[in-house]
């Protein structure tokens, strides 16, 4: 695995291993930047009742602390003995538009893979460790823009690069609550919110479910697809802390093979050291 990069060096790693574009200012860069607060400084409040109100409080409080620490592992559903088909760990910058760095590693059965990317301004840098993604170019640069260019130049290998950049926003949308908190914001809760303690002090968890419909009617085309599989509703679980930090989300969903499976979603080390 690799190790994560620290957040200031969250820039760096695009700029002098993969050439980012130039002509910035790195000067009126920094002084637009938005200011990280430490989790120490922010104040314990009481968490809202409502799916709705709960993750608007969320997302306030993730954008105030700005910087955290990611674990995402996809499970089958129901099935321990098959462990995690999918695990992402990820150094993530919930600027706008998010940066990230993340390992990708993919445990297929017939071909497993492992794969380092560098999301920065909308633009995905990756690398896989078996082998080079193209000819010999270690690191590949990917964006929606370069894929619509070289569709015709590039044949098949624009659906295989299309496929990554959809994955890896996927992965982004989830750890960064645009996804995650939709499915909160826009579902009901199945029951009362239960309270206990943690290392992460006093967490407050929410139970619910969600109509994909409704998810896919917020163009989430990921929820789009599992209503199409015949999934109506996703049951979901998120875990709170008094400061309304997200813990923990889980959220069920469907593999490409039309498998339930579940996605969940670990933060730590919010906001800066």
């Amino acid at each position: 695995m690799m190790r994560p990069l620290s957040h200031s060096a969250l820039g760096l790693t695009v700029v002098f291993a993969m050439t980012a574009c130039q002509g910035n200012d790195p000067q009126e860069q920094e002084e637009a930047a938005p200011s990280p607060v430490p989790v120490a400084e922010l104040e314990t409040v009481s968490l809202p009742g409502s799916p709705k109100e709960l993750a608007d409080r969320v997302t306030e409080r993730m954008q105030e602390a700005l910087s955290v620490e990611v674990e995402i592992s996809v499970e089958p559903e129901g099935d321990e003995e098959t462990g995690s088909l999918e695990d992402v760990s990820m150094t993530l910058l919930l600027t706008d538009p998010p940066a990230a760095q993340m390992t990708v590693v993919d445990h297929e059965e017939d071909r497993p893979s492992t794969a380092h990317i560098v999301v920065e301004d909308e633009v995905m840098y990756a690398k896989l460790e078996e082998e080079p993604i193209l000819g010999d170019k270690e690191w590949m640069r990917i964006s929606q823009e370069k894929i619509d260019q070289a569709e015709e130049e590039s044949g098949p290998f624009a659906e295989i690069f299309q496929v990554m950049l959809k994955e890896t926003n996927n992965f982004l949308a989830e750890a960064s609550g645009e996804s995650s908190l939709d499915v909160v914001r826009l579902g009901e809760l199945d029951a009362e919110p239960e309270t206990e303690d943690s290392d992460d002090g006093e967490l407050t968890r929410y139970k619910g479910t969600t109509s994909t419909h409704d998810l896919a009617d917020a163009e989430h085309e990921e929820f789009e697809q599992v209503a199409e599989q015949g999934l109506d509703e996703v049951i979901w679980e998120i875990a709170v802390t008094d400061k309304a930090l997200p813990s923990e989300f889980t959220v069920q969903l469907l593999t490409p093979d039309g498998e339930r499976a579940e996605s969940t979603v670990r933060y730590s080390d919010w906001g800066p050291t």
